[in-house]
């Protein structure tokens, strides 16, 4: 009777740790998977318009739309209708301003897609993220498919610069590297660079 309750204790205790523990895995991996995402979002608000760019691989898909704006922003958006790559520096194409009008860039068909109002400054990328050692419950950069939100820490949100020896250091006043490093519930981090011309 001893030796059967001494195994008893030993197997309770042993699948016990086993089963309360089996799920730190997914925990991990779904906190994971958040902490991307919010980052993916904010890449995704942030480029949604990029800069034209020369001697770039544009590649058309019926399913997600390319967008880009001219480097000298007119007002105006453009959509790739035909892939391939861009001019060479020095010769963007010159831009239509009319509804449904298109240029032709080395091969590549850009179509007028519209007037866009607003290019989003880093400054308001900076705002929208949330202050530094603030915990977000409720930004829409976490805003999940079921109305839920994913929680993070914003461990840096500043502009930065490189100095000759490659050193970051801080500078508020460029204001065209924004350095932003984000936190979940694991303590895992995520860090990325928006720039600006």
């Amino acid at each position: 009777m001893m030796i059967v309750s001494v195994l008893g204790t030993m197997i309770y205790v042993f699948f016990l740790k086993a089963f309360s523990e089996s799920v730190t895995p997914v925990t991990r991996l779904r906190n994971s998977a958040g902490l991307h995402k919010v980052m993916a979002n904010i890449t995704a608000d942030y480029n949604r318009y990029p800069k034209w760019r020369s001697g770039t691989v544009y590649t058309y898909s019926a399913f997600a739309a390319t967008y880009v704006i001219p480097t000298n922003f007119n007002g105006y958006y453009y959509r790739l209708t035909t892939g391939g790559t861009s001019s060479a520096p020095g010769s963007e194409p010159a831009w239509p301003l009319s509804s449904g009008a298109t240029v032709n860039d080395n091969g590549i068909i850009w179509t007028w897609g519209g007037r866009l109002r607003t290019i989003k400054p880093l400054t308001t990328l900076q705002g929208q993220i949330g202050a530094e050692d603030s915990v977000q419950t409720t930004n829409d950069y976490g805003k999940n498919p079921d109305g839920t939100y994913t929680k993070y820490t914003v461990v840096k949100n500043r502009f930065i610069q490189f100095n000759a020896s490659g050193n970051e250091i801080a500078d508020a006043t460029a204001l065209n590297i924004l350095k932003v490093t984000l936190q979940n519930e694991t303590g895992e981090t995520m860090t990325s660079l928006f720039f600006s011309d």
